[in-house]
């Protein structure tokens, strides 16, 4: 080949490999000005969401069987610690947390639906007896409080009792008050002794001591007896109390008969 062919082919060769060097470096700066641009897009994205002036968590739906709690509960307890985030940024855990603040939810969920919703659906403990005056017992013995003007059923059985004793002082009230009601009678306190004794006060707040051995068999005493001491109570008199911590009878405390109001002032 001539000299003259070979630098032809050479000039050739360059001119072939500066276009694709051209082709190649054009190539890589559009793909970096596509993943520029996709990044740059999901930036604005994110910060789009989490502007709380585009995305504010607005509306508050709460379902759930209430009889305690209000929507301004729940309100105020979201908005205790702050304005809730955006849609995106908002933590349904420290939500769902928040609103266990409230001492007689038993349960709560929490979510969120777009665009501005939080849904909240909460379960209530539901009052079932009191325990020594200042809380609340529901059916399983888990104790919770309550603002006391909330409280609807004003007759809740009382019950007493040491600490951590809620659930054995529950499971005697529901034993004892089965057996009473059978008998017609109702119970109105339960209350239990750090040494486990058990003294009840019913309806017509006659007191009834049982101690601490045989309660069932005591309490069995008790019913079979009294319809007999009532025949023999004197006019002017009641029954206070029956100390039933004996091996047969029982000691009878009396009081001054309760005073008819509606016949002293009778015509």
């Amino acid at each position: 080949m001539s000299q003259a062919a070979r630098n032809i082919r050479d000039e050739q060769e360059r001119e072939s490999t500066g276009h694709s060097n051209g082709t190649q470096l054009i190539g890589l700066i559009f793909l970096l000005m596509v993943i520029g641009t996709v990044v740059w897009g999901c930036w604005a994205v994110i910060h789009w969401m989490n502007d709380a002036e585009r995305l504010p968590l607005s509306r508050l739906v709460v379902t759930g069987e209430r009889h305690i709690t209000t929507n301004d509960d729940i309100r105020q307890t979201i908005l205790s610690s702050g304005a809730p985030g955006t849609f995106m940024s908002q933590d349904v855990d420290v939500l769902q947390q928040q609103i266990l603040h409230l001492k007689w939810i038993k349960q709560a969920s929490v979510r969120k639906q777009w665009p501005d919703e939080i849904k909240i659906h909460i379960v209530e403990y539901v009052p079932y007896a009191r325990w020594n005056d200042l809380q609340l017992l529901d059916k399983d013995g888990n104790v919770f409080n309550i603002p006391a003007e909330r409280v609807s059923d004003k007759n809740l059985p009382l019950l007493y009792g040491p600490e951590d004793g809620e659930k054995e002082v529950l499971e005697g009230y529901n034993s004892m008050n089965q057996a009473l009601a059978a008998a017609k009678f109702k119970l109105k306190t339960v209350a239990m002794s750090e040494r486990r004794s058990w003294q009840l006060v019913l309806d017509n707040d006659v007191r009834i001591e049982l101690g601490r051995e045989n309660r069932t068999k005591r309490l069995e005493r008790f019913i079979a007896l009294y319809p007999t001491l009532l025949q023999q109570v004197p006019a002017d008199k009641r029954i206070a109390s029956l100390d039933m911590r004996y091996d047969t009878g029982a000691a009878v405390g009396w009081a001054p008969a309760f005073i008819d109001s509606q016949a002293i002032f009778s015509d």
